[in-house]
């Protein structure tokens, strides 16, 4: 599957568990046409899904196939 991956300009901010601020970068996986895939937050998770949309299986089901229908 093609795919980029675009940075998002506002970060995830979140309150931990001994109340101190998290902020997560949020990352938008962008397909060849332009439509956002799915969008991912933390570098961790962003590593673990472009592996995933660069392998073969499918076991979340998120990957698709354009299909040109007759006119």
């Amino acid at each position: 599957m093609k795919f980029t991956i675009e940075k998002l300009k506002t970060p995830l901010v979140l309150i931990g568990e001994n109340k101190k601020e998290v902020k997560l970068n949020g990352y938008a996986f962008m397909d060849e046409y332009g439509h956002c895939i799915i969008i991912r937050y933390g570098e961790n998770h962003r590593d673990l899904m472009a592996k995933y949309l660069s392998g073969d299986s499918d076991e979340l089901h998120i990957k698709y196939r354009y299909v040109n229908l007759p006119t």
